[in-house]
């Protein structure tokens, strides 16, 4: 973790500058010098600062945690998108090898026992029927229940709690995935006191909404319209929404269908596709028609308990 290249973020997305913060025992050129990485200062005095702006130590080491170099994300980048190919298979097997004999030796830490069960988790859904809900299978429920337990009983959520959420959610039933994605967004929203933290509240809300869609529509509705109010009431010159309302209106669209206006949301998250193929994302216009095709048919046919649990990892 580099501390003072995130302190410096914090400082600057408070609108602060140094010497706001400077006091007797800690003087502007040594918070300079800290955020450029040339100087270290004790425990006492960061917290003593990072009190100061109005952030807890522990939204510090949150915010200072890099996704794309810890242990999960590496693995899962290695693992490759999982669509059942012989060769993602073997990918996922060298996956579940690797967790396991970190486990053994002591590396990886609590990642990865999670990483270990994640791989599982994913292994047991391919190897059944399509047909069936991805939580109703025996061996998904084994491994999806430690990390279910896990943030239920987490006092505080962290990128570790937040990560194992995006990971296991597709697993979870209904009921437990309601449960946990309002305790995600509470956790979340502790951190979102930043402007450039909102983006990870909007993937948790949609996340959820993705789960619940077709279990629970009245949760499905609520996390969507979370999503709505964060985007409504976002600064878009701190981050580029663009995406993520791209992705609001696809899922207002299947939402429409579900409850019961199937050619207006059936038109609302077809004009989607036309920007992802726009922008060359072939992959994303195949999976969205699928989606609006299987979901219009199940609604019309009335046999909307049929539609396979959908997901998406958040990587």
């Amino acid at each position: 973790m580099n501390y003072g290249a995130t302190f410096k973020r914090l400082r600057e997305d408070k609108g602060l500058k140094i010497v706001d913060l400077e006091q007797p025992s800690i003087s502007r050129s040594l918070i300079g010098k800290f955020e450029k990485g040339h100087t270290r200062i004790s425990a006492d005095r960061l917290d003593k600062l990072l009190s100061d702006m109005g952030v807890s130590h522990d939204e510090f080491l949150f915010l200072g945690g890099e996704t794309n170099n810890n242990y999960i994300y590496m693995l899962l980048r290695e693992m490759g998108v999982q669509s059942g190919k012989p060769q993602e298979k073997k990918q996922l097997e060298a996956m579940i090898l690797k967790a396991t004999n970190d486990m053994r030796q002591g590396r990886g830490g609590i990642s990865a026992r999670f990483i270990r069960d994640f791989g599982l988790m994913i292994q047991g859904a391919l190897a059944e029927e399509e047909n069936l809900q991805i939580y109703d299978i025996d061996i998904v429920k084994k491994h999806v229940r430690p990390a279910v337990n896990f943030l239920k009983q987490a006092e505080t959520w962290g990128q570790i709690e937040l990560d194992i959420f995006t990971l296991f959610y597709f697993g979870m039933s209904p009921s437990d995935l309601l449960i946990l994605s309002r305790l995600a967004i509470k956790r979340a929203k502790f951190y979102t006191q930043l402007r450039t933290e909102k983006k990870r509240l909007v993937d948790i809300a949609y996340t959820a909404f993705n789960g619940l869609l077709f279990v629970d529509l009245k949760g499905a509705a609520e996390m969507l319209t979370l999503s709505e109010q964060i985007l409504s009431d976002a600064d878009q010159f701190i981050l580029d929404w663009t995406g993520e309302r791209i992705r609001l209106k696809f899922g207002k669209g299947l939402l429409m269908m579900m409850q019961g206006s199937v050619e207006e949301g059936y038109q609302l998250a077809h004009s989607v596709l036309t920007v992802y193929e726009i922008t060359d994302q072939k992959d994303k216009v195949k999976y969205s028609k699928e989606v609006i095709e299987k979901t219009r048919d199940a609604v019309l046919s009335g046999e909307t308990q049929k539609i396979p649990r959908t997901y998406s990892m958040l990587l």
